[in-house]
């Protein structure tokens, strides 16, 4: 079972303890209560029986979903925050497990430890992976842990002069939120299940061009319990964007390095008149151009034109002034 520091725990088990932990697991009682939260405040870098850990822990209550049982456990700590917890379990009636299984136990720790860490080093892996693809596209990203904690964020977002430096007020990302609780309960919702996707604003320092922060939980595996419970955080700008550059419009719409530079050039809030006079040409040249962009986009008006063209240039990763319609 993996713990994280919010949210619900994640966990594998064999099949005859599957329904247990399942209606264990559905209550919020296992983080304040029971032998789940026994383990999670262990500190003892061993393995240690139940019987050891809580005298009278036994209550012998039979309990067709929680049977009465006995546990041999240890607590592995991970890098993500979240807290592994590994036991072995015996059925009351066969009494505690005996203490001469321990040092064997204690033996195996090591590997087991090994194993864990390797597996959230893995999740921590596909986050960074992520946030690159992002940066590909121009995207500020991060990903959070449950506990609002950064693990990762990509080179756009580190350029970003609202975002905090690494390892600075506990690894919060915005200047603007470090005391608010608007982001941390974005973070809540969406590791609890309670909402898809979170949205807020957040302040710009270098623009001063508003921003929303979309958090979003990351899919993982439904058999993967290392995965962190993190959270993706995508930063968008309000308004207009840059617009694309030739090579993409040549590649998606098949465009002319003349109907791109016209195209660009409405994107930037210029009229037919005056670019035609700025590049020497006809009107009716810089028509019959823009006919041809109209039949290649499959759009009739410049409003749908420019639509298109906000769409597609949220990837550039850079702001320009807002459009001028024509």
């Amino acid at each position: 079972m993996v713990l994280p520091p919010v949210g619900m725990p994640r966990w594998i088990a064999s099949p005859t303890l599957k329904q247990r932990l399942r209606h264990h697991t559905t209550t919020a009682s296992w983080r304040g209560s029971g032998r789940t939260a026994q383990w999670r405040t262990l500190a003892h870098a061993g393995f240690m029986r139940d019987v050891d850990l809580v005298p009278g822990s036994h209550d012998g209550r039979p309990c067709e979903v929680d049977a009465p049982f006995w546990q041999v456990g240890t607590t592995i700590p991970l890098a993500t925050g979240d807290v592994a917890i590994i036991t072995a379990e015996r059925r009351a009636r066969t009494g505690p497990h005996e203490a001469a299984i321990l040092p064997r136990l204690d033996a195996l720790r090591p590997h087991l430890a090994r194993a864990c860490q390797l597996g959230a080093q893995f999740g921590c892996e596909r986050t960074r992976v992520a946030t690159m693809t992002l940066n590909q596209i121009g995207l500020p990203a991060a990903v959070l842990s449950a506990s609002g904690r950064v693990l990762t964020m990509n080179a756009r977002m580190q350029e970003r002069e609202e975002v905090l430096p690494p390892g600075q007020h506990g690894g919060l990302l915005f200047k603007s939120l470090i005391n608010s609780k608007l982001l941390q309960d974005a973070i809540g919702n969406v590791v609890g299940g309670r909402h898809a996707t979170q949205s807020m604003p957040v302040r710009g320092y270098s623009d001063h061009r508003p921003q929303i922060a979309h958090v979003m939980r990351l899919d993982r595996h439904p058999g993967d319990v290392f995965g962190a419970s993190a959270v993706l955080l995508v930063l968008v700008h309000v308004g207009a964007w840059a617009v694309p550059d030739d090579g993409l419009l040549n590649l998606l719409f098949d465009l002319t390095p003349a109907e791109a530079r016209l195209l660009q050039a409405l994107a930037g809030g210029s009229r037919l008149q005056s670019y035609a006079e700025s590049v020497g040409v006809q009107t009716s040249t810089v028509r019959t151009q823009l006919t041809s962009i109209f039949n290649k986009t499959g759009t009739k008006r410049q409003a749908e034109l420019l639509s298109i063209v906000a769409s597609l240039s949220m990837f550039s990763g850079q702001t320009a002034p807002c459009l001028d319609a024509a």
